[in-house]
């Protein structure tokens, strides 16, 4: 059982040091970002991303994926508009979840726009933290 342990560690530190600076943040983001996503979205969006029914909208394939300086504002502030979402309106508001932190932000938008958008690398906190400060007129 050690050996395996060992040789398990010695795969992953060979595997680690393959990849990029970049890379591992993007891994690492991605991996916070859906614990983030189970924890604080999944009930509604669902785990597939593909919301519930015409109570919630889906993320998978939704044009607001590609505008990521959108979603740190959406997700701590929630929304109230009607939205489209692949040619369905939704109009049940989305509560704000002002307890995330910046990282926390960046982890979860690197998380859905990975997952469900067409982006491949991690979300910084700089740009979390640039988008919090311009909120006011995205919404």
């Amino acid at each position: 059982m050690k050996s395996n342990k060992l040789a398990i560690l010695a795969l992953y530190i060979s595997l680690a040091s393959c990849s990029t600076k970049d890379e591992l943040k993007t891994e690492q983001y991605f991996a916070e970002g859906f614990q983030l996503y189970t924890t604080n979205c999944a009930n509604c969006h669902q785990p597939g991303g593909e919301g519930l029914s015409n109570l919630y909208p889906p993320l998978k394939g939704a044009a607001s994926l590609g505008k990521k300086e959108l979603l740190p504002c959406i997700i701590r502030n929630g929304m109230n508009d009607t939205i489209m979402v692949k040619g369905k309106e939704f109009s049940r508001p989305m509560p704000g979840n002002p307890k995330l932190t910046d990282i926390e932000l960046a982890e979860l938008v690197t998380y859905v726009t990975i997952k469900w958008g067409k982006d491949s690398t991690y979300t910084s906190i700089e740009s979390v933290q640039k988008s919090l400060q311009n909120c006011a007129p995205l919404l």
